[in-house]
């Protein structure tokens, strides 16, 4: 939990979240633009993987973190 949002993933000394968003996030662009700015406000950074992403292609997945993290 990160303020009073649950999150998937966190990297809390990079500041990074992961969220891996599946079929339930259709259509809650603009809610999840806002959570994601509510984090923002909190100093964190958010990446948004596809579910079907992390599933399928699970290396492409990581090399998404990855350089979120700065190559890491």
């Amino acid at each position: 939990m990160l303020g009073r949002f649950i999150v998937d993933f966190v990297a809390p000394s990079a500041r990074l979240i992961v969220e891996v968003d599946g079929g339930w996030h259709a259509g809650r662009d603009a809610a999840d633009a806002r959570r994601d700015a509510a984090l923002g406000r909190l100093g964190c950074r958010v990446l948004r993987l596809p579910a079907e992403l992390v599933e399928r292609e699970v290396e492409v997945a990581v090399a998404r973190v990855r350089d979120a993290l700065g190559g890491a």
